[in-house]
């Protein structure tokens, strides 16, 4: 059965593509409009068109499904709808035509709301030093729960280590800060951390390539006119660029470095109206710095938001050489909108320069402090990646009810006063004694977005592709790369060089990388599903590379420790970053024999790696 929210969205978007021409915002005919619950329910001047529960006495069925000659046939002109598209409103108005009143809409804030709120934090009390615990700890008495317990100094190491550089820690690194007494210690791997500049850039471009598109190889990079900012991108996560700056950088690019987020939109081509390369652009910018979603409207006057066709069409102007003719549902209305911003309380447009200085200006607009829409995504982007669920989910749906406004006002406040710095935040964030607590399972992602969503704690997550495509390179080998000959399984010819690991961020995408999540990035992606699927399940099993890795780490391991126990043993520190109890080691034994071989080894290997606590994010 369809789930109520996925039905209305459906209908909606059957009423957008077939019924708006006729029956929306601007012409409504028979005064019947479709476009708003209002409005359906309402009925036109021949009376309702709905009889809710009774799809047969419903007058809106009964005229879609007329022959096209009979002058009561609807839609009058143009294609008529489909059988699926009729069974599914047949099926809406059988369950009672729900149209849930919380429809995600735009808020139009005056000057004064749209610039970074900061609210007043509760005073500091024992445990509550971070302001963003002060803040949470509103939110649980309110309703009502108690803190979860922290995770232990072994879990938080690891979490700290995947999160910000996205590697596990070496077995010496988590003995050493296990018995560290320093009460600050947590703080001060947090900051070392974050100074390990290229660990951390290449970490966190993962994130940002898929935010911006960009990659390596892929539709578009030989003659589709689109190419990396990969260079450009890895410099400005290295220095740790302030966001405004990286920002107003790949709106308005100083020179070709940081261009191909802009222009390289071009890649695509024009499919439609909807699609073509300044509405591309509009869609991009929106979504990545401001969490709207303009696709709908790009259309057609949106069915998921208040945005409206001409809003699209007026923000797609300034990435225009000319004015565009807005087209709705790719057909010509003859109509313009003019050259404007989103959120015109941040200023005008000049619509007769050029596309360069309207970029420029479009960049100034954006990145100005009053622009709180700006912060406030780019704060709920990094809690949702540290934390498992942003603050607002999806964080592309920026109008949705955050849970906290409190602390999402208070994070964008006090990011732009402390220079757009992005390390900065993460600090916070992976400091706070939220952070910190025990991981919360999620019964499917369904419930991250849910209107009744309860804050409990971090989100127990799955290792990127990324992070375990570079747990297995690590740990197939017993010793790293300064002693021995390191095997690649992302090269083509998978051979031996006496040269560190590629880090799987930096290679092209394959197989084994699709199957764990990395997606092709010909569009935005913001977020990645966390789900383990079909194909994961093949790779981990029967993926080529993968088994090719776990071959030939397993005769390393076999040559350098020898021993059945001391495969185990550093096995599992190096894995898990602890020991092997003593049921674990009793089994791994009873695979491994006596006498261990090479494929027995390899078993071993690849169960560790299979293990719930190797995979996930605890």
């Amino acid at each position: 059965p369809k789930k109520i929210a996925d039905l209305n969205l459906e209908v909606r978007s059957i009423f957008a593509h077939n019924c708006y021409k006729c029956h929306g915002s601007a012409k409504v005919k028979g005064k019947l409009r479709l476009d708003t619950k209002e409005y359906v329910f309402k009925g036109g001047e021949s009376g309702d068109v709905l009889s809710v529960g009774h799809p047969a006495k419903s007058e809106m069925l009964r005229r879609l499904k007329l022959p096209r000659d009979d002058e009561d046939s609807m839609p009058p002109k143009g294609k008529t709808l489909s059988k699926t598209e009729i069974a599914t409103l047949e099926l809406w108005i059988k369950m009672g035509a729900p149209w849930p009143d919380s429809l995600q809409e735009r808020s139009l804030f005056p000057l004064a709301e749209l610039a970074p709120r900061k609210p007043v934090v509760p005073p500091d009390q024992p445990g509550l030093s971070n302001p963003i615990d002060r803040l949470v700890d509103v939110y649980f008495q309110k309703k009502d729960i108690s803190w979860p317990e922290s995770v232990d100094d072994r879990l938080y190491m690891r979490r700290v280590y995947l999160d910000i550089i996205g590697l596990l820690p070496d077995p010496e690194e988590v003995n050493d800060f296990l018995v560290d007494p320093n009460p600050g210690k947590r703080q001060a791997l947090v900051k070392d951390l974050l100074s390990r500049n290229d660990d951390y850039a290449q970490n966190w471009l993962s994130f940002w390539n898929d935010a911006l598109r960009n990659d390596y190889t892929g539709t578009g990079y030989i003659t589709g006119g689109r190419f990396a900012i990969t260079d450009w991108l890895y410099e400005s996560l290295k220095e740790n660029k302030p966001y405004d700056v990286f920002v107003r950088q790949l709106i308005s690019p100083p020179d070709k470095r940081s261009a191909g987020f802009i222009k390289g939109i071009r890649w695509r081509g024009t499919v439609n109206a909807s699609q073509r390369t300044e509405m591309q652009a509009a869609q991009n910018i929106s979504q990545v710095f401001l969490g709207i979603n303009l696709k709908c409207a790009s259309c057609h006057d949106s069915f998921v938001s208040d945005w409206k066709l001409r809003d699209a069409y007026a923000f797609a102007n300034i990435f225009a050489d000319s004015t565009l003719e807005i087209n709705r549902c790719d057909v010509p209305t003859g109509k313009l909108a003019g050259t404007r911003i989103l959120f015109t309380e941040l200023g005008a447009i000049d619509s007769t320069v050029s596309v360069d200085e309207k970029l420029k200006q479009l960049a100034q607009f954006l990145t100005a402090p009053a622009n709180g829409r700006l912060y406030r995504t780019i704060v709920n982007r990094i809690w949702g990646q540290l934390m498992g669920r942003g603050i607002i989910a999806p964080a592309d749906l920026m109008d949705n009810p955050p849970w906290s406004q409190d602390l999402l006002d208070w994070l964008a406040s006090d990011f732009v006063e402390n220079g757009n710095n992005l390390k900065d935040l993460i600090y916070k964030i992976t400091t706070s004694r939220a952070y910190q607590t025990r991981s919360v399972e999620i019964p499917g992602e369904d419930a991250l977005t849910a209107e009744d969503y309860v804050f409990r704690g971090m989100h127990r997550r799955r290792l990127s592709a990324e992070q375990f495509a570079d747990a297995v390179s690590r740990i197939v080998f017993p010793v790293y790369p300064d002693t021995i000959k390191v095997f690649d399984p992302y090269k083509e010819s998978g051979n031996e060089d006496n040269v560190p690991y590629a880090r799987a961020v930096l290679v092209k995408n394959d197989g084994f990388l699709t199957a764990l999540g990395r997606p092709n990035r010909e569009n935005v992606l913001t977020s990645r599903s966390t789900q383990a699927n079909l194909l994961q399940a093949l790779e981990l099993t029967n993926g080529e590379r993968f088994n090719q890795a776990l071959e030939h780490g397993a005769k390393q391991w076999l040559d350098h420790y020898g021993s059945g126990e001391a495969i185990v043993s550093n096995l599992y520190k190096q894995a898990l970053g602890r020991d092997a109890n003593s049921d674990e080691m009793k089994l791994a034994m009873t695979v491994l024999g006596d006498k261990p071989e090479a494929g027995a080894v390899e078993d071993l290997l690849w169960a560790v790696m299979l293990l719930p606590e190797f995979q996930l994010i605890y």
